[in-house]
């Protein structure tokens, strides 16, 4: 089996050397590329990705593609990849010993088409207190955090989750699949070019689950996302909130004018009955487990979603460019329309 690792990266020379000290450090590299596509970094990036190509892992493959936005490296790195399974993790991982062992495990079943495993923190400073009250239980299944890109379903495999789990920091996915699914939506793009961000990931794995594509969780596919002491602030979290309001609008957007009515109509209201229902969990757990310093944080990171939703909205209706990039069928010739 033939694996192929897709890292975008950009301006994070220091965390990424410590991403492919971990993937040199894997107990199976038989058969596996790396392939990093810097997004125009100015940092010493280009050395470090020379050094390790030179001396570790020489099926390294670097390429700098400036094109605004996270879709640049993953669209990019897919086309150079000569892999089976194509593996999307982001350049502040630390990825566990049995990461590739785990990856080739869990494809050796055909019907798999996506796997994923515990992406765990490793907080460069304490995190605060109030952190606690960010992470969501799934009872006996485990607990996530996607404020931080966080996921512990446990140690044991589970053979059927739902794709959307399947997160872009540990995106493991057949080649065949990903191309089927028509690849990623925009994602990560920069704060003065934000009505143009895309749903990242989840446009493809809610199309994964509507066609029955199976995902796995698996724990050997296990890594440690590095989350700097920036990431622990509210304010960070209020920005996180109103990019997710503009993911939330696009995702909408799509599902209304690119499906059928009637399976737009279905999708939506599974997609408002979940949250309406987790809005009256979140609601009850903050009447009665929540400080009021809790509550009031929660409450501006609601606001900040629906101003975020709102202005993606207001982008669509009044800016002919917008309304055409959120309805274009795919993004394989990635290219902002600015």
């Amino acid at each position: 089996m033939t694996v192929s690792i897709i890292i975008p990266t950009y301006n994070r020379a220091d965390t990424l050397e410590i991403t492919l000290s971990t993937i040199y450090q894997q107990v199976d590299l038989e058969g596996v590329e790396v392939i990093v596509i810097d997004n125009g970094s100015t940092d010493n990036t280009a050395d470090i990705c020379a050094t390790f190509a030179k001396e570790y892992l020489p099926a390294l493959k670097y390429q700098v593609d400036a094109e605004p936005g996270l879709l640049t490296g993953r669209h990019a790195g897919a086309s150079l990849a000569t892999g089976e399974i194509l593996c999307f993790i982001d350049d502040d991982v630390e990825l566990s010993h049995t990461w590739i062992s785990g990856v080739k495990d869990a494809f050796r079943d055909d019907e798999i088409q996506l796997a994923t495993g515990p992406c765990l923190p490793k907080y460069e400073a304490p995190p605060p207190a109030w952190l606690n009250f960010f992470w969501e239980s799934m009872g006996s299944e485990g607990r996530l955090c996607t404020w931080l890109s966080l996921l512990d379903l446990g140690n044991n495999n589970k053979l059927d989750i739902h794709p959307n789990y399947v997160w872009g920091l540990n995106f493991c996915i057949r080649k065949t699949a990903f191309y089927k699914l028509g690849g990623f939506h925009p994602d990560n793009i920069p704060d003065h070019l934000q009505m143009f961000q895309g749903d990242g990931e989840t446009g493809l794995t809610l199309k994964a689950y509507r066609v029955n594509y199976k995902a796995i969780y698996h724990p050997q596919i296990m890594l440690h996302h590095i989350i700097q002491s920036k990431r622990l602030t509210v304010d960070y979290f209020k920005k996180r909130a109103f990019y997710q309001g503009v993911c939330n609008s696009f995702t909408h957007l799509k599902e209304t004018y690119q499906n059928s009515r009637k399976q737009s109509t279905l999708t939506a209201n599974i997609t408002t009955l979940r949250r309406v229902l987790q809005e009256a969990k979140n609601k009850l757990k903050l009447m009665f487990f929540t400080p009021q310093e809790i509550m009031l944080i929660k409450k501006e990171l609601r606001q900040k979603e629906l101003e975020g939703y709102h202005f993606h909205q207001q982008a669509f209706k009044s800016n002919p460019k917008v309304k055409k990039w959120v309805l274009q069928k795919d993004y394989w010739n990635y290219k902002l329309p600015v």
